[in-house]
């Protein structure tokens, strides 16, 4: 049931082609009728009468009849009805999808009524699953709003807007947000460009804050408080962020190019404390702007403008940052470590703000190459698994001689072998200290820590992934490439636990923190989506474990 999306409940009629074995239908217009004569004229054909019949017609099958808008409303060619015997052609479409699958399929009534029933009894028996569900604590994640209002879709770009299923966890998350600050005026959004990547931190002092990466800057806000997001950075086209703490250090990737920024300059205590949820109350958009205080300059710290993408991680009893240098059709990984902060004697900078020849913030510690292009990086405490055009590459810092995974060569792997055939890796995962889960777009597999499959079985997802993570050893997370899910499953086992459907759905932040390298730190998955109530707005969530899961 999580998987049945309604499309559309209220499309144009139309009318059925008179030409026997063809599937066709053609839109309505009606002469000399102004718009509200023909709602009248639509309803009046309601009667009721007849029996619930569907006709059925694939979309993306009547192509040459039917194309779709981007705003979602269905366009066909055009007739007009002229007689009473028109009208009895007359079908009323309604549009259902499966989230695993590319098409979407138009199902006919043979009238309104008939067509709001059908759209009202599938919203019902998603309405009571998701009650269902609730009621028996089988979710393995509630969400948590913690961007509402504050950003939105350009004049230029966004979706239709969904159809809203009541007593999902993302209904849940949304009405105790709006329950919040229930009373207030909504604030108009403060961002209006793409958000593309999100992390939690502290600040120097202790304040729980939570960053945004967007197009247009980073905007930061309490992390209790999701209507009091201010710009702490204006810069363009921020792809991905993170914190290291320990250093006081935000680094982020800008419009290719990787920059660190001193923590307290980017959030000075006296933003943080005017920004926690008390102090806005009354209105949550109030904040002091960052320049109260001298700001630091930030440190650039690649070359030219071709970093893809970084990790952070801890090997060796180091903090090390690794970095993505693309290099024609192969890949350049430089590792830099931050330094703690000393006083520096020269305030030479560039005459873009930035830091000339500084090493401050960070030092040169390693490099190597990866002879095609990467997408992804996971590091452990010894070595890391790089994904690559090729597969997946495991290798060393002390050797540096990259082997691929997982080893097929053995003839009770061919099945997994054909499966896996021209997919991309999205990552590795450890699962335990022996076992580590391989995720592809459409499949996960199991290796042991010498790279041999270890489990005859594959995970099949349901949808073609773009994205993937692993919550605390336990949860896969997946978003679709379509944009139309969460796909969330047990890592262990590989059982499908969750969904969490929506429009435009991204990764923002793969809350790491908590495994790995970085076990026991605060982190959680985020993601944001087109808020289902506002057509241009966007709604970013978190996900958090439920710890009373039953299974």
């Amino acid at each position: 049931m999580d998987l049945l999306v309604l499309e559309s409940t209220s499309d144009d009629p139309v009318v059925k082609s008179n030409i026997k074995g063809i599937g066709a239908v053609t839109a309505v217009t009606r002469p000399n009728t102004n718009a509200q004569e023909a709602r009248n004229n639509r309803a009046s054909i309601s009667n009721g009468t007849g029996p619930t019949m569907l006709a059925h017609v694939n979309t993306n099958g009547s192509a040459a009849s039917i194309s779709t808008t981007s705003s979602g409303r269905t366009l066909v060619a055009s007739t007009t009805l002229e007689s009473p015997k028109d009208t009895e052609r007359l079908l009323f479409p309604f549009r259902i999808k499966h989230l695993g699958k590319t098409e979407i399929y138009t199902l006919y009534a043979s009238s309104s009524q008939q067509r709001q029933e059908w759209c009202d009894k599938i919203i019902e028996a998603k309405t009571r699953h998701a009650a269902s569900l609730y009621k028996q604590n089988a979710e393995p994640f509630r969400l948590r709003v913690m961007a509402d209002t504050a950003f939105a879709y350009d004049a230029m770009s966004g979706v239709a807007k969904s159809i809203v299923i009541s007593g999902t966890p993302l209904d849940r998350a949304i009405r105790e947000a709006e329950n919040r600050f229930a009373g207030q005026s909504r604030p108009n959004p403060v961002c209006r460009a793409s958000v593309n990547c999100a992390t939690n931190f502290h600040q120097p002092y202790g304040n729980p804050m939570t960053a945004i990466g967007t197009d247009y800057g980073v905007y930061i806000t309490h992390r209790d408080n999701p209507r009091g997001w201010f710009r702490a950075i204006t810069i363009n086209k921020v792809t991905q962020i993170a914190v290291l703490e320990e250093f006081c250090l935000l680094i982020l990737i800008a419009e290719k190019s990787l920059i660190a920024y001193h923590l307290d300059s980017v959030c000075p205590v006296s933003t943080a404390t005017a920004n926690t949820p008390m102090s806005n109350s009354k209105n949550p958009s109030n904040h002091v702007p960052p320049s109260a205080q001298q700001p630091r300059p930030p440190q650039k710290l690649s070359g030219a403008r071709d970093v893809s993408f970084f990790a952070t991680g801890r090997m060796k009893d180091r903090t090390l940052v690794f970095y993505k240098k693309r290099e024609g059709v192969s890949s350049i990984f430089k590792v830099l470590e931050p330094i703690y902060q000393k006083s520096s004697t020269s305030s030479s900078r560039s005459r873009f703000g930035f830091k000339k020849g500084s090493t401050e913030f960070f030092r040169d510690f390693d490099d190597f190459y990866i002879p095609s292009e990467t997408y992804a990086i996971n590091l452990f405490q010894n070595s890391l698994a790089i994904s690559t055009a090729k597969g997946l590459e495991v290798m060393t810092l002390d050797k540096k001689v990259p082997f691929s995974i997982p080893d097929l060569r053995a003839p009770e792997c061919a099945s997994i072998k054909e499966r896996i055939k021209d997919q991309r890796p999205l990552g590795m995962f450890r699962l335990s200290e022996s076992e580590f889960l391989l995720v592809f777009e459409e499949v996960g597999i199991y290796v042991d820590k010498h790279g041999d499959v270890s489990r005859a079985v594959v995970m099949e997802f349901v949808g073609k992934a773009k994205q993937a993570t692993l919550w605390g050893e336990m949860f896969l997370v997946l978003v679709d490439q379509g944009g139309g899910f969460v796909e969330v499953r047990n890592a262990i086992d590989g059982r499908l636990r969750q969904i969490v459907s929506g429009k435009d759905v991204r990764l923002l932040d793969e809350g790491t923190g908590n495994q790995g390298w970085a076990r026991g730190r605060e982190g959680s998955v985020k993601v944001c989506m087109q808020h289902p109530e506002w057509e241009r707005g966007v709604v970013v969530v978190e996900m958090i474990v439920n710890e009373g899961l039953k299974e």
